[in-house]
């Protein structure tokens, strides 16, 4: 073979080669671009599925039995009541992110003991979770020591009737005796006059160094507080009644005080300059 014709003979073997590779991209780009628009049409599937997917809906029983409902901070509202409350809102059958939860929130916050109301959405599945803030009881009131609870307040005046009794904690709360007769009667309180009360135990536990039982409101104007070895009367609560409590820092330590039983006893602090231990055999 000349040279000449070895030299046409690789150029067309050159040719072959290239036209042969060239073949291959053009089949390798348009194997990428089915691929490509197979993927495109799978996402625009797999969004359409996960948009009607049903676990972006609530089951139709969610507000009956509370299964897709978390419900956070509660210690006076139970869990009861709280998903009544929201069974009164007319929630439509929609996805989960258009449930509007401001009217959740304004539902729950009718309720007295809760002061907020936060509701968060989740997905997958579909389920909210409701937080609260509740008042913080001050005071509880009851007929006598041993009877239920009938009442409570809350540190800003907040009235709890029995729907939310007994109370589950009573970490700050104190017990108030009260028969809620006319010239005193508790549902009428206000804010100033819980705070009164329950700074007046607080300072009277001080005073004394023992934890008070009890404060005996039932005989008007004439308070009593029981403490855990004495009785303490107290007359009127009027501004002065904190300035008479201050003589108990020294009473306490009397020996006739430790000596006397607590069924016979009790410490007058009812006039503001005459204090005595009052025994009844």
């Amino acid at each position: 073979m000349s040279d000449e014709q070895y030299v046409i003979q690789r150029r067309i073997t050159q040719h072959k080669l290239k036209r042969k590779a060239r073949r291959v991209e053009i089949l390798i780009r348009r194997l990428f671009k089915i691929i490509k628009f197979c993927l495109i049409l799978a996402l625009f599937y797999s969004v359409y599925k996960v948009a009607n997917s049903h676990y972006w809906y609530l089951t139709s029983d969610t507000f009956e039995n509370g299964k897709n409902i978390e419900i956070l901070g509660n210690d006076i509202v139970s869990n009861d009541k709280i998903l009544k409350e929201i069974q009164k809102i007319q929630i439509e059958k929609q996805p989960i992110y258009k449930i509007n939860p401001d009217k959740i929130v304004k539902g729950l916050e009718t309720l007295p003991p809760i002061k907020r109301a936060y509701v968060r959405r989740f997905w997958y599945p579909a389920r909210l979770v409701v937080m609260v803030q509740e008042v913080i009881p001050a005071i509880v009131i009851m007929p006598s020591e041993n009877v239920a609870e009938v009442a409570a307040y809350s540190f800003d005046g907040e009235f709890i009737n029995r729907d939310y009794l007994p109370l589950a904690k009573k970490n700050y709360a104190i017990k108030v005796l009260s028969y809620g007769t006319k010239d005193d009667d508790y549902e009428k309180w206000d804010e100033k006059r819980i705070n009164t009360l329950y700074k007046l135990v607080r300072e009277i536990e001080y005073y004394s160094g023992e934890k008070a039982k009890y404060l005996d409101l039932r005989i008007p104007n004439n308070a009593f507080i029981q403490l855990k070895s004495v009785k303490i009367r107290l007359g009127v609560i009027d501004l002065e009644v904190f300035e008479r409590i201050k003589e108990l820092n020294s009473m306490m330590k009397s020996p006739d005080v430790k000596r006397l039983s607590s069924n016979t006893k009790y410490i007058d602090l009812s006039w503001s300059k005459v204090q005595y231990i009052n025994v009844t055999e």
